[in-house]
């Protein structure tokens, strides 16, 4: 893994990108940004879930 990554850092720097990334496509953006959704809920959720199983069982 760590080899893969130097090898694609290496690759970018040689393409001109000076940071060693190559810059997101929107299609990776929209993906991150509904990963941060799906997770942002879970966050959430489960302790809502939790708090009501706590309330309803008391």
């Amino acid at each position: 893994m760590i080899a893969h990554r130097n090898r694609e850092r290496d690759r970018a720097r040689a393409e001109g990108f000076e940071s060693g990334e190559r810059p997101r496509t929107d299609e990776q953006k929209s993906r991150d940004k509904q990963t941060a959704m799906i997770w942002g809920c879970a966050a959430v959720a489960v302790p809502a879930v939790l708090a009501l199983a706590y309330y309803f069982t008391r």
